[in-house]
């Protein structure tokens, strides 16, 4: 009787270990992101208000290059422009916002490509007012 509650112990113990083997621990999906990254290319360029629920001037621009977001409240460039490129429910988008000592200081302003009255355009969510901006040409 003693020898085949050892013998069970054993067997399911060498399993144990050997399954544990097999399987592995969880691995982090991705390394945590670098906030000094460049804006990607798709949304680069000027662009122009077409549409905005907040407190923006009609006809006031955008403009956005690798490593500089300027706007009517103000410009963020090299060290002060952080990037962070994200994925949300199968839809891409790219935060950008103020940092200093490579930490965030500024808020989050939102961009996500989306159209506008069958044009490409640029949506900017900042605090709870949106506006759409398309391509100036």
């Amino acid at each position: 009787m003693l020898r085949n509650k050892v013998m069970t112990v054993l067997a399911v113990s060498a399993l144990g270990l050997g399954f544990e083997g097999l399987i592995q621990a969880p691995q982090p999906a991705a390394a945590k992101q670098s906030v000094y990254q460049k804006i990607p290319k798709r949304y680069r360029g000027t662009w122009k208000l077409k549409h905005s629920t907040g407190r923006v001037k009609k006809g006031s621009q955008l403009k956005i290059k690798a490593r500089v977001f300027k706007s009517d409240f103000g410009t963020y460039k090299d060290k002060q422009l952080g990037v962070h490129i994200g994925k949300k429910v199968g839809k891409k988008y790219v935060s950008v916002f103020q940092i200093a000592n490579g930490k965030q200081v500024g808020e989050y302003n939102v961009l996500r490509r989306t159209h506008y009255k069958n044009q490409v355009a640029l949506k900017w969510t900042f605090n709870t007012s949106t506006a759409y901006y398309v391509k100036a040409k």
